[in-house]
C-alpha cells in the first residue's frame, strides 16, 4: 500500500473518531445549465440567460438541527424552494456535527451511502475536500467568488477546484460584561473598551484591572483540558495557523511561539477562570448577575452554585445569539460588542472561528437539484436575511449586508448596533491556516502543547516543538 493510499485511511479513521468542540453556527455560485439559474446580489433577477429546467427527484440531506431546523426551515427558505420546485423531494436525515464527521468519510471512502446534500463546518471542510469523492462546483460556484467573505474559499478548495458552497462566517469580537467594566472604574461603552484593549498586552493590562478592582477573572481558559480555540484565533487573526500556504507545519515558528507566549501571560498573572467552555460552569460564568438560573448541560443536571461572572469573552459572531437565546438569558443589557485585541498595536483586530457550508457528494444522483438548493439557500440575498432573522447565522454572502437588518440595534447588548461591527469584522478576516486537511490531528496535539504549558509542565517552545514533531511524523508534512 502506498504512502499516500496509508495517509488517506488515517485520514478517513480520523475524522471517524474526533470528536467536534461546540461549534457555532455556519452560501453558494451559479447554476449549471441544467439548474435553476442564479439570483444577483440584492433581486430574485438571473444572472444566467438559461432557462430554468424543471427539477424532480429525490434529494438525501444531512444536516444537524440547529442549521436545519432552527435556520433554514424556520426562515421559510425551504417553503420556497420546494414552491418553485414541486417534484423535488427532500428527506432531511437530522445528523450531529460529530456523526457527519464520522459517517460522511465514511460513505465516500466506500462509494456509496452518501446523501445528496450534506452540511460541513468550516473546521473540517479540508479534510473532506481532501478525501476525494466530492462534486466538482467550479463553474457553478464563479459567480459568486468575489461576493462571498474572501477567506471562506481556502477551505473549499484543492488544486485550484472548488468543491463547496460557502454558507456562515465567524466573525470574532469581544463580549464583554458592561457592569463588570464599570464596577472595576473603566469605560464601559464599545469604542472605549475597544481602545482599551486595542492589543493583547492592553487586554492584560485591563484584565489585572479588572480583578484587582472586583476580584472577577477575565476570562475562562481551561488549563488540563484547553481547546486550543482561542489561540487558534489569535493565530489566524496574523494570518497564520498550524501550516503555511506550502503546506510545511508551522506550529514551532517563531510566530506561533510568540502568539502562545501572549497567552500564557494571562495564566501567569492568575487572571483566568479555569472552567472548561461547554459546560454547567462556564454557563454559570456567563449568566452570573441575571435574572434567570443559568442553564445546565441537559435535563436533570443539578444547578451549578452561585458564580462571579467573567468580564469578557472572546468568540465568533454565533455566539451572540446563543448567550441570548440560552447560555446567559436574564442579563440583557449587561453585554456589549468590541473589537478583539490586536497581537501589535494598529495590526488586524479580526479572526474567524467556526462557520460551515454546503457539499454535494459525487455519489449523488441528482446532483443539479442539489446544486440548485445550495444555490436557492445560500446564493440569494432574500434567503440568506431570512436565514439571518430566523437564528442570527451570520452569512458569507457579503451583498447580504446591505440589507437593513445588519443596522438594526440589539436589545440583549443594551441597544448597540453589534451586527454591523460583525460586518466590519468579517470584511477584513484574513486567509488563516489553522483548518486544513489534517486540522483535527494538528488541533490535537497542539491542544496537548497548550496544556502542557497552562499546567506547567513545559516551555512554550519546547511542548510546540514536540507537537510540530508529532505532527510531521504522522503527516509526513515538512
Amino acid at each position: 500500500m502506498s504512502h499516500k493510499m496509508i495517509h488517506k485511511l488515517m485520514s478517513v479513521i480520523l475524522l471517524s473518531v474526533m470528536f467536534l468542540s461546540a461549534c457555532a453556527p455556519k452560501t453558494t455560485p451559479t447554476a449549471a445549465p441544467d439548474t435553476q439559474p442564479p439570483v444577483t446580489d440584492a433581486t430574485s433577477e438571473p444572472v444566467a440567460t438559461q432557462p430554468p429546467v424543471a427539477l424532480s427527484g429525490k434529494l438525501i440531506v444531512w444536516c444537524w438541527k440547529a442549521a436545519w431546523t432552527d435556520s433554514i426551515v424556520k426562515s421559510g427558505g425551504l417553503d420556497t424552494f420546494k414552491a418553485q420546485n414541486p417534484n423535488v423531494e427532500i428527506e432531511y436525515v437530522e445528523i450531529s456535527p460529530t456523526d457527519i464527521y464520522q459517517k460522511l468519510p465514511m460513505a465516500i471512502s466506500a462509494g456509496t451511502g452518501a446523501p445528496d446534500f450534506a452540511c460541513v463546518e468550516s473546521s473540517r471542510l479540508a479534510q473532506i475536500v481532501a478525501l476525494g469523492g466530492l462534486t466538482d462546483l467550479t463553474t457553478q460556484v464563479q459567480p459568486y467568488v468575489d461576493k462571498m467573505n474572501a477567506y471562506k474559499w481556502s477551505d473549499a478548495m484543492l488544486d485550484g477546484k472548488y468543491y463547496a458552497m460557502p454558507w456562515d462566517s465567524g466573525p470574532v469580537v469581544t463580549y464583554y460584561r458592561r457592569d463588570v467594566f464599570e464596577a472595576a472604574g473603566l469605560a464601559s461603552d464599545p469604542d472605549s473598551v475597544s481602545a482599551l484593549i486595542a492589543t493583547w498586552d492592553d487586554y492584560l493590562n485591563v484584565c489585572k484591572t479588572i480583578k484587582a478592582k472586583t476580584g472577577d477573572e477575565c476570562f475562562s481558559s481551561n488549563k488540563a483540558n484547553n481547546d486550543a480555540r482561542l489561540y487558534e484565533m489569535m493565530l489566524w487573526q496574523q494570518g497564520l495557523g498550524y501550516f503555511n500556504a506550502a503546506g510545511e507545519v508551522t506550529v514551532d515558528s517563531p510566530e506561533n511561539i510568540a502568539t502562545l507566549e501572549e497567552l500564557k501571560k494571562f495564566w501567569d498573572a492568575n487572571l483566568l477562570s479555569d472552567q472548561s467552555a461547554w459546560t454547567d460552569g462556564w454557563y454559570a460564568e456567563l449568566a452570573a448577575g441575571g435574572a434567570t438560573p443559568i442553564p445546565t448541560a441537559g435535563p436533570g443536571t443539578p444547578e451549578a452554585p452561585a458564580v462571579k461572572p467573567v468580564a469578557t469573552l472572546v468568540e465568533a459572531a454565533w455566539m451572540g445569539v446563543f448567550l441570548k437565546s440560552w447560555i446567559a438569558v436574564g442579563t440583557e443589557g449587561m453585554w456589549g460588542v468590541a473589537l478583539m485585541p490586536a497581537m501589535k498595536a494598529g495590526q488586524v483586530r479580526a479572526s474567524n472561528d467556526g462557520g460551515s457550508n454546503a457539499v454535494i457528494p459525487d455519489q449523488s444522483q441528482n446532483k443539479e437539484a442539489a446544486w440548485a438548493l445550495a444555490e436557492w439557500l445560500f446564493g440569494r440575498v432574500d434567503s440568506q436575511v431570512a436565514i439571518f432573522k430566523a437564528n442570527d447565522i451570520f452569512p458569507s454572502l457579503e451583498p447580504a449586508y446591505a440589507d437593513p437588518v445588519f443596522t438594526e440595534p440589539d436589545p440583549f447588548f443594551d441597544n448597540q448596533n453589534v451586527r454591523n461591527t460583525y460586518v466590519d469584522v468579517v470584511k477584513i478576516i484574513p486567509v488563516g491556516y489553522v483548518y486544513g486537511p489534517n486540522y483535527a490531528l494538528m488541533s490535537r496535539y497542539v491542544q496537548t502543547a497548550i496544556q502542557k504549558v497552562a499546567t506547567g509542565t513545559a516551555s512554550v517552545a519546547d511542548a510546540l516543538t514536540e507537537a510540530a514533531n508529532a505532527i510531521r511524523n504522522d503527516t509526513g508534512m515538512p
